[in-house]
This record gives C-alpha cells, structure tokens and sequence, in this order.
C-alpha cells in the first residue's frame, strides 16, 4: 500500500501524458521534454487552466491567412537558455531520443583512422557551441542572397542560371530578409508555400536533387531558426523529406575518378558539404528541442576537402596547377577533429572549418578558434 501511495504521488506531479503513459517526466514546464520532443499537448493537473489560457493566446496571435498550428511557445532563445552548462557529457535516454528522431539509414562506407564506433552516440553540446554554430547557419540564407554562394554552394556550380529550386529559395531569402511589418504576412505565406511545393518536387537527376536538397536547407535554415512557432513546426513536417533526400543524395553521387575535371569535383565537393550542413541542421535543432545530439558518429565519417585553395579557385589554370594534391586534403569530418584538437593543424582555418570545429571544441577551447580571428 505504501508503495502504490507513492508511485500515485509521483503520477500528480507528472504531465498528464507521462502519467498515462506510465513515462518518466522531467516536470518542466510549460512543457515538459517528452511532449516538447514529440509535439504533444503537455498539461499538468494543478495548472491545466493556466495551459489552456496559453493554447488560446497562440491561437489569437495566428495570423488569419493560415490554419491554426499548435506546437511550444518557446522562442529559439528560451532554448538556447535552457541547456546545460558549458560542458561535454553522454546523455544515457537514449530510447526517448529515438521516439523524436528515427535511426539514419546506413552511410555510404568510406576508409577511416578513426572509426565511427571511437565517437559517442549521444552527446550534450555545450551552450557556446550550440551558439557558435547556430550564428553560422543562420547567416547562410542571406550569404546566398548577397553573394549567390555558401561555403556548400560553391560559386561555379551552377553557372549564369540557377535552378527552378534555387531561384525558389533565392526569391524567397532576398524578400524575407528584406521584409517590412506590412509585408511580412505575405513574405512568410509564399515562404510556406515554396517550401511545401519544395517538398512535394521530384527530382529525376543528381543535378536537380542537390539543388532541391540545398533549396529546402535554406528554407529550413529560416524556419528553423529565425521562424515563429508556426515556422518552425511546418519545417518539422519536411525534415524527414530533407532527410531522406540528403542519404540519397550521398549515394547518388558515388566517388570521385582518379583524376577528375574541375567541374566534377565543384558538384562533388559541393553534395560533401551540402550533405554535412544539412545532417548538422538537423543535429542543432534537435540540442535545441531535446537538449541532445545523437548525430555525431554519422558526421565522423563524412569526408570534405579542407582549406580554402580548392574551394575558392577561379580558373582551369589554377585547378590544374593545384589538382595533384587534392587526394592529400580529403579528409573525415572526424579526421578533422581529431587532428585539430592534438595540435596538428598548421595552417589558419576558413570559416567553413571554424563552423565545423565549433560543436566539437567547446568553451573550454574556445580561445583556440578566437585565436585563429586574430
């Protein structure tokens, strides 16, 4: 009898939804992490009024041109200041995290020194990191507009004309950031209308899907993390089409010839990157939701070619004179960071790099990328 009064205690002091479903409950509120992860409505019984004055308010702040969309309240912001302190650690429930972001499909295999398994599962990354590489995806979608290229669109890979999918996304940035409060309304209609046709287009060749995979991640990236709530629920419904295409992306697009033109390796080089920032979009915004990232070990085996002097060459000439060493400066995201952190990097990094290192430095080293700004 005891032990029923107890357990029955402990039930009051849950969510409505963990205690029916017989889940463990962190009690935070407005929403505790399982409803927040999963999208459910999260009441508690002491303060089930309170939530339905909040459910109505949201409800009043949708914007009449749309239906309404229920989902947390929390800005990017009130995420940001929920996680942890400025530490490393695993996080052990690893079950509640795979109920929010299924298992990712097997990588194209490519020779590693440090194998996938040596990289935790799960991590926690700290409050400085999370904010480093937030600022840094963010900046893209405007980086796109003023100068029609990302560190993964290169600036020769789609030639005078971009695609239907690019120009898409580029109309799309090139208002929204430019948008007034008498034009916002109709900025954020056409940006949920662009992104939805985005997600039902078909692609027949491996040109077409990387620029839809590239036009849907600059929309996610505005969604996702300068969006309202709305926004960032609506991207939420995509992520598993975003997810989807980048894996076939990555397999599509095969290896490099021994010794491949220049254009070759600008669309190769191009899906390499273009496939990180996007397994990296999903990572930040699941540590912003859950307050984890279990993407770590499918990162470690990415492979990109460091430095600055492939990627911003600008003639035949110059990739040819440079082409010889290109095997030498391909490298695993994992390499990367190992090779980083015990010191053998002799070069000055691209911002490319630093965006790269910032979730795996932390702010504990946060003075070595500082130093490399100086």
């Amino acid at each position: 009898m005891p032990r029923m009064s107890t357990d029955t205690g402990s039930r009051r002091k849950s969510c409505v939804g963990c205690a029916q479903g017989k889940r463990r409950c962190n009690r935070q509120t407005p929403q505790c992490a399982r409803c927040l992860a999963r999208g459910l409505e999260c009441t508690y019984v002491n303060n089930h009024a309170i939530s339905t004055r909040k459910r109505q308010q949201q409800t009043t702040a949708q914007s009449p041109y749309f239906p309404t969309i229920e989902s947390s309240s929390q800005s990017i912001d009130d995420l940001l200041s929920s996680l942890p302190p400025d530490e490393l650690t695993l996080l052990g429930d690893a079950d509640f995290l795979a109920s929010w972001l299924p298992p990712s499909p097997t990588l194209f295999a490519v020779p590693t020194l440090l194998p996938a398994g040596d990289f935790p599962e799960v991590v926690v990354i700290d409050r400085w990191s999370t904010k480093q590489l937030l600022r840094g995806l963010k900046s893209y979608p405007e980086m796109f507009v003023r100068s029609r290229n990302t560190p993964f669109i290169h600036h020769r890979l789609y030639g005078v004309s971009l695609p239907d999918a690019m120009q898409d996304a580029f109309m799309v940035s090139a208002s929204y950031y430019s948008r007034t409060p008498e034009t916002e309304d109709t900025v954020l209609q056409i940006l949920e209308t662009k992104s939805a046709n985005l997600a039902r287009s078909y692609h027949t060749t491996q040109e077409e899907l990387l620029a839809a995979v590239q036009a849907l991640m600059l929309l996610h990236i505005i969604q996702l993390f300068d969006g309202d709530v709305r926004q960032r629920v609506l991207a939420e419904q995509n992520m598993n089409t975003l997810r989807a295409w980048t894996m076939q992306l990555q397999v599509r697009a095969g290896e490099l010839g021994p010794m491949p033109t220049w254009q070759e390796w600008i669309f190769t080089e191009s899906v390499r990157r273009t496939v990180i920032i996007s397994v990296l979009i999903e990572g930040l915004y699941s540590m912003l939701k859950t307050g984890s990232c279990r993407i770590v070990r499918q990162l470690s085996v990415m492979p990109f070619t460091s430095g600055t002097s492939f990627w911003n060459i600008s003639s035949d000439a110059s990739w040819i004179a440079e082409s010889y060493r290109l095997g030498s400066d391909t490298v695993l995201y994992g390499d990367f960071s190992r090779a980083f952190e015990i010191g053998r990097m002799s070069r000055k990094l691209d911002a490319f790099e630093k965006l790269l290192l910032a979730p795996c430095i932390g702010e504990r080293d946060r003075e070595i990328l500082e130093l490399e700004d100086s």
